[in-house]
């Protein structure tokens, strides 16, 4: 009896020692690696905003003629890391010294931008949509000391979402935000910045700025965008961006 009593005694602490060791195993959460340890977190941190980018949807670049007169672009952005529904969103314009807005595009439920991602209306005057591949068209202009609009419900009365003005002899009807920026020439556009520090040199083709999205909004808009001499318009097909 001794002699059975004491093998089961010895067996019964190897298999508790085992199963203390497996269990331990299992539910570790270090890895120890070339001196160092690596603790898997609980919760993974969000990352950390970008000073100055928007967290919603803005007027990211503007063209009023490329050289011929009448073909009009505008290109909106989506800075954030969600899908955005443009349901009840249209985007209108105003011209000097108007007080009533005329929509360009309205937007149906359908209707999404993908996160830091592009769509573009342009006109369809001299088939220019179709030239660059525009999302949406209509035969309406944009013209010289203009100013346009991303709306919320009703087009004279709703929440508006982004607004930018361009040119001279603005009043308080349009939609400016603090200071209009320049026209653009002829060929060229007005492009919302990507970061603080951006400028015309970095937001171009090869630039360091190019795509890094263009979400910089202090709703100043001689301060949030550049004037381009050559402009780039991007569309839903277009690369996502990476600020």
């Amino acid at each position: 009896m001794n002699k059975y009593f004491l093998l089961l005694s010895v067996y019964a602490i190897f298999i508790f020692t085992f199963s203390m060791n497996l269990t331990k195993a299992l539910f570790s959460d270090q890895t120890v690696s070339a001196n160092n340890t690596f603790t898997a977190a609980d919760v993974f941190p969000t990352p950390t905003p970008i000073p100055g980018i928007a967290d919603h949807i803005v007027i990211s670049e503007v063209q009023i003629n490329s050289g011929i007169a009448g073909n009009d672009f505008i290109e909106i952005y989506n800075p954030t890391s969600s899908i955005v529904n443009l349901s009840n969103i249209r985007l209108v314009k105003r011209a000097t010294p108007a007080t009533s807005s005329a929509n360009i595009v309205v937007f149906s439920s359908s209707d999404n931008i993908q996160p830091r991602q592009y769509i573009l209306w342009a006109t369809s005057d001299n088939g220019y949509n179709t030239a660059i591949g525009a999302d949406y068209t209509s035969g309406d202009n944009i013209s010289t000391n203009d100013s346009i609009a991303l709306i919320q419900g009703n087009k004279d009365t709703g929440t508006i979402i982004d607004a930018v003005a361009w040119g001279t002899g603005h009043s308080s009807s349009l939609f400016t935000e603090n200071t209009p920026i320049a026209n653009p020439a002829n060929g060229g556009s007005i492009e919302r910045k990507a970061l603080s520090t951006s400028d015309s040199t970095s937001m171009s083709a090869g630039g360091s700025d190019e795509e890094k999205g263009n979400g910089y909004d202090t709703n100043n808009n001689s301060n949030d965008f550049i004037l381009r001499s050559i402009s780039q318009p991007q569309n839903s097909t277009s690369s996502s961006e990476s600020p």
